[in-house]
């Protein structure tokens, strides 16, 4: 892999983790699903690798927990449903506020499933427990993609164009 490409990967999943981290205090109010868009849209595939060095750091900061093996299913989930529907929605940031409100939505459902093989009931417990809070996920995700993921966008297509990308 050339260095600036695992230079890029590097710096993207630091800006996730940082701006994960950065948003801690507010519950459910995140900048990961936007920003996994935005880099699958901009980087493509290439996104999946991000994804898998931002679990690292999370596994790094939190430890290891069924909560983490969600971690490795869910944001690698979303880079695959964005390159599925990158062809279909193109630049049309309604429609990907839509996909990362609804992601929103069904985030604690996803999250849930790493939990059926420990106890069914606790997670179907878990999922229908969350579920204001993942409404609220969804609302903030849809919002945050309505009002900055054209403009992040345009300045990743940029950057990348003018080579701002290692």
């Amino acid at each position: 892999m050339p260095i600036r490409k695992m230079t890029r990967i590097a710096l993207l999943s630091a800006v996730l983790y940082v701006a994960k981290v950065t948003l801690e205090f507010l519950p459910n109010v995140e900048l990961v699903s936007f920003l996994t868009i935005i880099y699958t849209l901009v980087f493509g595939a290439e996104a999946f690798l991000i994804v898998t060095v931002f679990n690292m750091f999370e596994l790094i900061q939190w430890g290891f927990g069924v909560w983490w093996v969600s971690y490795l299913y869910i944001w690698p989930l979303l880079c695959l449903v964005t390159l599925l529907l990158k062809e279909l929605l193109q630049e049309e940031f309604v429609l990907w506020a839509i996909v990362s409100g609804l992601f929103g939505l069904i985030f604690g459902s996803l999250f849930a499933i790493a939990y059926l093989p420990v106890d069914p009931s606790y997670a179907l417990a878990y999922w229908l427990s969350g579920l204001t809070w993942d409404v609220w996920h969804g609302i903030c995700n849809f919002i945050i993609m309505l009002l900055i993921g054209k403009p992040m966008y345009a300045v990743m297509i940029l950057a990348k164009k003018k080579d701002g990308f290692p």
